[in-house]
């Protein structure tokens, strides 16, 4: 089914003309996914374009060599100065093709003409824009979780397979045991990808993790499980076991009674993640240095986690950290949920109910 054209005759009402031009880029966008590389692509925008505007043929000419048209080839050859508009595309400062709309000769463009074709050049080249950020924010979370993954501390695996060497011959069965969990906890590790994971895939490499530390010291750490019932959600891998680990090499250390409260819950429009312990807390600015800081080696998991949060999220989400010293720690993870539109699903960006 073809698109309507605008009739020749009279001008759009300025309703009519912002509605046009709403749907002019609507169409188009489906077909800027391949940043111009892809020739039909190419041939279906300068069609949406000829086809719902007045001018007689448009071309677009790309830096990459591809040159297509629509409309009346002949009007092409005879354009003239005055005679049609060319409107560049850029992504940033990088020119990558050119728009030029071609009416006949003796043919007035007019000032609604010129707009739609100046917003139709401006479009493009902000949807390339965002493209290449879409792009460039994937490939910094694959950065942070990588990063992460080889952040494996090589002295929790020692200690591990110390743990598990030591009761081989008197616990044989609970040595089995921690082995396949020490098995599922790294596997999670290596094979997890930066796309999103089911919260309780999370929540079982952190039980693996925890099995493994509790072998280690015993009755001096105690782990409480508050799970809504029925939840269920979407998070980033490997966002809530550092946190932990953190909570037990520095909140509890050297203490004989630790406790670890993992909670996770709705809570009115997000879902709400929340490791709490009762180790030996700290000041309100070495928490807020903990979120920023990349300097740090021994915590530069946590940093990560909050990078990694943002970038999905949005700078005004992210981990929050309540502590005081002497009375614990409490970290916040906050999941929105949104309603998701079609691009977001691509991305894997929100959680909904």
């Amino acid at each position: 089914m073809g698109l309507p054209r605008t009739s020749e005759k009279g001008l759009l009402k300025p309703r009519q003309w912002i509605d046009k031009s709403f749907e002019i880029c609507t169409r188009m966008l489906p077909f800027l996914r391949s940043e111009l590389k892809d020739e039909d692509d190419c041939k279906r925008i300068v069609s949406i374009l000829y086809v719902m505007t007045e001018f007689n043929a448009v071309v677009l000419e790309c830096q990459n060599g591809i040159g297509v048209f629509a409309g009346e080839e002949e009007v092409i050859g005879k354009g003239e100065a005055g005679n049609y508009i060319e409107v560049p595309v850029k992504k940033g400062n990088a020119m990558l093709a050119s728009l030029k709309f071609y009416k006949k000769v003796g043919d007035v463009i007019t000032e609604e003409d010129e707009a739609i074709a100046r917003g139709a050049g401006a479009v493009i080249s902000a949807q390339l824009e965002q493209n290449s950020k879409d792009y460039n924010a994937r490939l910094r979370a694959k950065a942070e979780l990588k990063a992460l993954q080889a952040q494996i501390n090589p002295h929790f695996l020692f200690n591990a397979l110390n743990t598990i060497a030591a009761m081989c011959r008197t616990e044989p069965l609970e040595a089995r045991r921690l082995l396949i969990h020490l098995a599922r906890h790294f596997r999670a590790i290596i094979q997890t990808s930066p796309d999103l994971i089911d919260i309780h895939k999370e929540l079982e490499n952190v039980r693996s993790y925890l099995e493994i530390e509790k072998a280690r010291y015993g009755n001096r750490i105690r782990v409480e499980w508050d799970i809504q019932p029925n939840i269920s959600f979407l998070i980033p891998p490997l966002t809530i076991q550092p946190i932990v680990e953190n909570a037990i090499k520095h909140g509890l250390a050297g203490k004989k009674d630790g406790e670890i409260v993992i909670s996770v819950k709705s809570v009115d429009n997000c879902y709400q993640v929340c490791i709490k312990d009762n180790g030996c807390g700290m000041e309100a600015e070495v928490a807020r240095n903990l979120l920023t800081n990349t300097n740090d080696d021994k915590r530069i998991g946590i940093s990560n986690v909050n990078r990694r949060l943002k970038e999905i999220y949005g700078e005004d989400n992210g981990m929050i950290i309540n502590s005081e010293p002497g009375k614990g720690t409490e970290v916040i993870i906050v999941v929105p949920i949104r309603e998701r539109r079609k691009a977001d699903v691509i991305k894997g960006r929100y959680c909904r109910r």
